[in-house]
C-alpha cells in the first residue's frame, strides 16, 4: 500500500473539486436543499406525530425515559433514528460515490448512483445494522472537519454538560479521553462508507479494511483535516474583512452611501458563503477518496481530463442578475431598519467568579459592583432543615470533603472553607446571602435544587424565608424539578417562577411558569416564538463566550445565564453605543457563518 501524501492529497483535491465547480455547486445546492426542504419536515412531523399520539407536548430530559418506556413510544423513537439514520446515509453516499466515479473517471448518472446505494442496503438487512449503526455513531467529530450532513449539523454535547465536566481534573480527563477517543476511532473508520459503497461486502468487512489500511497512517490524516480546518478558517476571516471594509470605508468618506455598499456586500457574503459551504462537503469528500485510492494503489492519473464548459441561455443570466439585484434592495433595507431592541437581562451564573468562590459572598459581592440584573445561586436544604447558598448535593469537589449537604446541619457547613481558582471561602445560609444582597442592592435568582432527602416542609420553609425579607416580588425562582415550579405559582401566584429545561425536543414545554430556562442545546427561533405566544420569558442558559452572549441579545431572548457577566456587559454596552451599518453588517455575516 501507498503512503498516504499530505499535500499531494491537498492540491488533487483542489483540482477535482475545481475542474467541476458549477457542477458540484448546482448538484449539492439542490442535494442540501432536499434535505432542508423534504428530510427536515418530513422528521418534525414525525416527531411531532409520535409525541402528540402518545399525550406529550414535548421530549425533555424529565420524561424521555418515561416515553421510551412505553413499547409504542421506544418504537416511534426506533423508527424516527431509523429514518434520520437514513437520510444522513443517503446525503453522504451521494457525496463519496459521486467525488469517487469522478477520480475514477468513471460516467455516472444520479439513478446510477442512487441505484447502487439502494443495492449496497441490502447488506444492512441482518445483524451487520448493529456496525452500521455504530459507524454513523462517530460520525459527529469527522463532521466538524468538513464531510458532514445537513442532519448532523448542530449535534454536540451540550455545553452545560461540558461546563460541570471541565469544574473538576477528574471531569476534564474524561471528558478529553472520551473526544480524543472518538476521534481517533473515526479517523480510523474514515474509509468505512466508500469500502461499503464501491465494495461488495458488509459494514463490518468495510470497517475492518479501514481499520486496516489507516494503520501508521492516523497522523497524516489529521493532519490533513487541520490544514483543511485551518485553510478554511482563515479564508473564512479574510472573506469576512473583505465584505466589510467597503461598507466601513463608505461610513467614513460619505455615510449616505453606506446602506447602499452594505447591501451589496451581504448579498455579495451570501452568495459566496452557499457556494462555499456546498463546495467544502465536495473537496472534503474529494480528499477522503484520494486517502483510500492512495492507499489501494488505484490512483488515476488527471491530468489529461477537460473542462466541458456548458453555455447557459440569456435567460438564466437575466434571472440570476434580478434576483441579484432584489437581494440588494431587500439586504439594504433590513440593515437599515433593525436596531438592537436592548431587552436582554444579565444574569450572572453563581456569581462573579473572578471576584470569589461561585456561590459565595465574594462572588455576589463583585456581581452587585458590576451591576448586572440578576445574580443566579443554589440552594439546598441542610439536614436540620435550613437552607444554604451552595450548587453540589455533595462536599467533594469545592472542599474536598466526601459528605452530602443532606447530612451536616447549617452551623457545620457554615464551618467548611471551600476552594475554586486560587479563591477560598465558606458556604453562606439563604438568609445571609439574602441580607448581602440585599445590602449590596442586587436582585436574585434563586434555583431551589434537591438532593432526594427533603423535608415535608421544605417549600414552606424556604417560602416562609423569602417572605420574612421581603422578597418574593423583588426576586425570580426556577427549578429543575416541575413539581416545586407548579406548587409554589399555585400558592403564590405573584412570585415569578421558572421552569428549567436542559433537554428539549419538539414544542416548548408545557408547564404553569412564568419563564423558561433552556439551555443553548435546545434553544430555537420556533421556541422562542412559542414562548412569546404564551406570555412567557425565555431565558438561556450556560453563556460562556462574548459571542454567545451578542447573538442571544440579538436575537432578543429576554435574559441570558452567563458565566461571563463582564464581558457579557462590555458587548451589551456596544450594542447600545454602536448602531453604525458596518456593525449590522458584520452581526449579519457573522449570523450567516455560524448557521
Amino acid at each position: 500500500m501507498n503512503t498516504i501524501k499530505i499535500w499531494q492529497t491537498l492540491r488533487t483535491s483542489l483540482f477535482y473539486t475545481r475542474f467541476n465547480s458549477w457542477y458540484y455547486i448546482k448538484f449539492v445546492f439542490v442535494l442540501q436543499a432536499m434535505i432542508l426542504l423534504l428530510a427536515f419536515p418530513f422528521l418534525a412531523l414525525f416527531f411531532s406525530f409520535m409525541t402528540t399520539s402518545l399525550g406529550y407536548d414535548s421530549i425533555t430530559d424529565q420524561n424521555i425515559l418515561e416515553f421510551l418506556r412505553n413499547p409504542l413510544g421506544l418504537l416511534f423513537a426506533i423508527i424516527f433514528g431509523l429514518l434520520a439514520l437514513f437520510f444522513i446515509y443517503l446525503e453522504l453516499s451521494v457525496l463519496i460515490l459521486i467525488t469517487y466515479y469522478h477520480q475514477q473517471q468513471i460516467p455516472f448518472t444520479i439513478q446510477m448512483i442512487l441505484r447502487k446505494i439502494m443495492q449496497q442496503s441490502k447488506y444492512l438487512l441482518s445483524y451487520q445494522f448493529v456496525f452500521f449503526l455504530l459507524y454513523f455513531a462517530l460520525i459527529v467529530p469527522i463532521a466538524g472537519m468538513g464531510l458532514h450532513s445537513e442532519l448532523t449539523d448542530g449535534i454536540y454535547i451540550p455545553n452545560f454538560i461540558v461546563n460541570e465536566l471541565l469544574k473538576s481534573t477528574s471531569g476534564s480527563i474524561l471528558y478529553f479521553s472520551f473526544i480524543a477517543i472518538v476521534i481517533y476511532i473515526n479517523i480510523r473508520l474514515v474509509f468505512s462508507l466508500e469500502i461499503f459503497l464501491t465494495r461488495k461486502c458488509t459494514i463490518f468487512q468495510a470497517m475492518k479494511r479501514s481499520w486496516s489500511i489507516t494503520r501508521w497512517q492516523t497522523w497524516r490524516i489529521v493532519a490533513i483535516f487541520i490544514i483543511m480546518s485551518l485553510v478554511a478558517a482563515g479564508l473564512l476571516f479574510i472573506a469576512f474583512m473583505i465584505f466589510l471594509l467597503p461598507t466601513i470605508l463608505a461610513e467614513q468618506l460619505w455615510s449616505p452611501a453606506a446602506p447602499v455598499v452594505a447591501g451589496i456586500s451581504l448579498t455579495l457574503s451570501q452568495i459566496f458563503f452557499i457556494v462555499a459551504f456546498t463546495i467544502t462537503p465536495i473537496y472534503v469528500a474529494h480528499a477522503v477518496n484520494f486517502m483510500f485510492l492512495t492507499r489501494e494503489n488505484k490512483v488515476i492519473s488527471h491530468k489529461q481530463m477537460q473542462v466541458v464548459k456548458k453555455k447557459h441561455r440569456k435567460s438564466f443570466y437575466v434571472i440570476i442578475t434580478a434576483s441579484v439585484l432584489a437581494l440588494i434592495t431587500v439586504n439594504g433595507f433590513y440593515l437599515t431598519e433593525i436596531t438592537y431592541s436592548d431587552n436582554t437581562q444579565i444574569i450572572a451564573h453563581r456569581g462573579l467568579k473572578s471576584a470569589g468562590v461561585e456561590n459565595s459572598l465574594e462572588s455576589l459581592h463583585g456581581a452587585a459592583k458590576i451591576g448586572v440584573d440578576f445574580v443566579e445561586m443554589d440552594v439546598l436544604e441542610t439536614k436540620d432543615h435550613q437552607f444554604v447558598v451552595f450548587h453540589d448535593t455533595n462536599l467533594r469537589r469545592m472542599a474536598g470533603i466526601n459528605r452530602n449537604i443532606r447530612d451536616m446541619t447549617l452551623a457545620e457547613l457554615e464551618k467548611v472553607t471551600i476552594r475554586q481558582d486560587g479563591f477560598t471561602s465558606t458556604i453562606p445560609s439563604l438568609e445571609t446571602y439574602i441580607e448581602h444582597a440585599k445590602k449590596w442592592n442586587i436582585n436574585l435568582n434563586i434555583e431551589i435544587k434537591t438532593h432526594g432527602g427533603e423535608s415535608k416542609d421544605f417549600l414552606a420553609n424556604f417560602e416562609e424565608i423569602v417572605q420574612k425579607h421581603g422578597v418574593e416580588r423583588d426576586y425570580i425562582y426556577q427549578s429543575l424539578n416541575r413539581n416545586i415550579v407548579e406548587t409554589i405559582k399555585e400558592r403564590y401566584p405573584t412570585m415569578r417562577v421558572g421552569f428549567i429545561v436542559p433537554l428539549n425536543f419538539g414544542n416548548l414545554v408545557n408547564v404553569n411558569a412564568d419563564f423558561i430556562v433552556i439551555e443553548e442545546f435546545s434553544f430555537s427561533a420556533s421556541i422562542q416564538r412559542q414562548a412569546r405566544e404564551r406570555n412567557m420569558d425565555l431565558l438561556v442558559w450556560t453563556i460562556t463566550t462574548p459571542e454567545a452572549a451578542r447573538k442571544y441579545m440579538l436575537a432578543d431572548v429576554d435574559g441570558i445565564i452567563t458565566e461571563i457577566p463582564e464581558e457579557a456587559m462590555k458587548v451589551q454596552e456596544d450594542l447600545r453605543n454602536d448602531q453604525a451599518v458596518s456593525t449590522k453588517l458584520a452581526d449579519a455575516i457573522d449570523l450567516l457563518t455560524s448557521n
